[in-house]
């Protein structure tokens, strides 16, 4: 009876969601032209709104004080808006449209993408200062007097900042790379303006400042190609047949598809061990992606492999020595 009754709210549930997601592409899809329409409707009304707008631009400010108005107020919003939807628009476009026709990798257009973002911000924040009528001489005259406190107080900040220009431009990462950064292991999901976005193997998200990882070793497996070495160390007795393991391992590595067979994979003797002597099979991968997958494959292999061959896997032994004379002692 529980299970009938879940049932309608379910799917009352999804009939919200599906509706509150329809609304969200549609607002999505017909924002700008609605904003367009508002716009055009509002310069309509008020015509001496260009000449305002176009008369501070040209002179790089606004009037000579700082006479906010809420008029001037809600044009800045009202452009702001405008502006930062046309520029997610143009990030989107020159991403997916253009440079994707491009012969540029994905670390390449992310930084050519970003780099418009940036430029773009920093002039619809000119023009939102100087529509609201903000003196931008004078406010250069401030900033300058107070670039001192502003650089202690957000070195920081600047730091990172800069460091995320540089890896956007000298790409020692990119978005997509397998990268191992102070510890943290993971993909490089986004590159953002303070931090580098890194996602684990276990789905959980490291924010990693930008200056740490242009101040650290970075390890990075996919930076040039997605070719990587796949080892797989096995142990086996001193008994078993060295030629005969070294032809069983070359032969499990040869029916893996995914180790190529230019250069050969191929088998060493690292060392005797204690317990038995210490093989390593190694390869070349053209997805060091599937280095995980690849190596579990042949250990499978080489299990089923040495278990028809009779050949032991050596373990860690332990000798136990019992000493009669304590031992009667104790049960005395």
């Amino acid at each position: 009876m529980a299970r009938k009754n879940s049932m309608p709210c379910a799917t009352m549930g999804e009939g919200v969601v599906s509706k509150w997601r329809y609304l969200y592409h549609f607002i999505n899809r017909y924002m700008l032209a609605i904003i367009a329409v508002f716009l055009a409707l509002y310069l309509y009304v008020y015509p001496d709104v260009l000449d305002k707008i176009w008369g501070g631009l040209r002179n790089y400010s606004g009037d000579s004080g700082f006479k906010i108005t809420f008029e001037s107020l809600f044009q800045a919003v009202l452009f702001f808006l405008f502006s930062a939807y046309l520029i997610r628009k143009l990030k989107s476009f020159l991403d997916r449209k253009i440079l994707s026709h491009v012969s540029l990798d994905v670390g390449s257009r992310h930084a050519v993408v970003s780099l418009v973002g940036y430029i773009g911000w920093f002039f619809i924040g000119l023009m939102t200062l100087s529509i609201i009528g903000i003196n931008l001489k004078n406010l250069a005259i401030v900033f300058g007097a107070l670039s001192v406190g502003i650089g202690f107080g957000l070195q920081n900040v600047v730091n990172n900042f800069v460091s995320g220009v540089l890896i956007l431009f000298e790409r020692p990462i990119k978005e997509g790379d397998w990268v191992v950064i102070n510890g943290q292991e993971g993909i490089v999901k986004n590159i953002r303006i303070r931090s580098t976005e890194l996602e684990t193997f276990d789905r959980a998200s490291v924010l990693i400042p930008n200056a740490d990882i242009l101040s650290s070793n970075v390890l990075n497996w996919t930076h040039n190609d997605m070719y990587g070495r796949v080892i797989v160390a096995v142990s086996v007795s001193y008994e078993a047949d060295l030629n005969e393991v070294k032809d069983i391992l070359l032969k499990v590595a040869s029916r893996e598809k995914g180790l190529l067979k230019n250069p050969k994979p191929y088998v060493w003797i690292t060392s005797f061990g204690v317990t038995g002597i210490n093989f390593e099979l190694r390869g070349i991968t053209n997805d060091v992606m599937n280095k995980g997958s690849i190596q579990s494959q042949l250990m499978f292999a080489i299990f089923k492999a040495f278990k028809a061959a009779g050949i032991e896997i050596s373990l860690p032994q332990r000798i136990v020595r019992v000493d009669k004379e304590v031992d009667n002692e104790k049960r005395r």
